[in-house]
């Protein structure tokens, strides 16, 4: 009876479809399931040359065959004999002495599967530093709290972008509210560039690249799975397609990366050590690709339901293998 753990997010509805084929392809497969926060209170390894590597959480062995898919959420580390989690100085005590724990976990019994925890901690900047080394183009680049900075690449470039260099969305708590709000990513010209102020907290900045199409590709299995979006013609997405217009959608159709291209990201992923990921790349007018960037958790659904592609499915059978 195939054994499958699955993390994730409980508002996520790509994991809902993929829980669907799963349930459809396999009716007895066991499908363990942690939502959000997966609270981690007794935690047990055991290393001997006699035995193999021995892993049990909440008092239930890990094992390197079960299947696994790392979607999202996150783990949390709580005493065993208290309701609450930890705070203050001990919460930092024990976040220092268990964070390794919980990568040498993260690395010996998610190997068999989709993704892993640690795949978060990938940085925009070694993902495009690994491209350099694959002679994967990219935009040129620049990271800098300083305004004569921007001025001088701006003055190379003659037009250029601000975007985070880590992931938009952020979570934070402020009192009582929740708030979630997102980093954009700006067009910088000679026009505004003298509302900046001097010194800053140091941003991305990479030349803007015009484009024909944009282009997001799921990878899993060694197979590439894109779409093109016309996103220029369109002013509201034409710097950033992930900045919607749901009134004029983007036109959307299933595209194939050519082989080069495909190889070269392949290597990246296998450098990165990633198992999965969604690409977002820009061909230009004059035929030209370039990376941007490849999320480990970036949504995939709306890929596999204009091109039919049944990634869903697509994940489901991977796991049951």
């Amino acid at each position: 009876m195939k054994n499958i753990t699955i993390q994730s997010e409980s508002t996520d509805r790509s994991t809902d479809d993929v829980l669907s084929w799963l349930h459809y392809l396999a009716p007895d497969a066991i499908v363990n399931k942690y939502f959000d926060t997966c609270e981690i209170r007794k935690i047990k390894i055991e290393l001997s040359n006699r035995e193999s590597l021995k892993i049990a959480l909440n008092e239930t062995a890990e094992t390197y065959n079960r299947a696994y898919w790392y979607r999202r959420g996150r783990f949390v580390f709580r005493s065993a004999d208290d309701k609450h989690f930890l705070n203050g100085v001990e919460h930092k005590i024990a976040g220092e002495y268990l964070t390794p724990l919980l990568k040498f976990i993260n690395g010996n019994i998610h190997s068999n599967g989709i993704n892993k925890f640690s795949d978060n901690e990938i940085e925009k900047l070694d993902m495009l530093h690994a491209c350099v080394g694959l002679s994967i183009s990219i935009p040129d680049t620049l990271i800098t709290d300083n305004l004569g900075d921007v001025k001088k690449f701006l003055e190379q470039h003659g037009s250029i972008i601000c975007k985070p260099a880590k992931n938009p969305f952020i979570n934070t708590t402020v009192g009582s509210a929740s708030i979630r709000f997102s980093g954009p990513t700006e067009l910088i010209t000679r026009a505004n560039v003298d509302e900046l102020p001097e010194t800053f907290i140091a941003c991305l900045f990479q030349k803007y690249i015009p484009k024909k199409i944009e282009i997001r590709s799921f990878y899993l299995g060694g197979q590439f799975y894109s779409m093109a979006i016309f996103s220029q013609s369109n002013p509201k997405t034409q710097i950033d397609f992930r900045n919607y217009d749901h009134q004029k959608p983007n036109r959307v159709v299933p595209y194939t990366l050519p082989v080069s291209l495909r190889n070269k990201l392949q290597k990246l992923m296998t450098r990165l050590e990633m198992s999965s990921g969604s690409f977002d790349l820009i061909l230009t007018p004059d035929n030209k690709y370039f990376f941007l960037e490849v999320n480990p958790i970036g949504q995939f659904q709306w890929v596999s339901r204009n091109c039919n592609y049944f990634l869903e499915k697509l994940i489901a059978t991977h796991l049951l293998k």
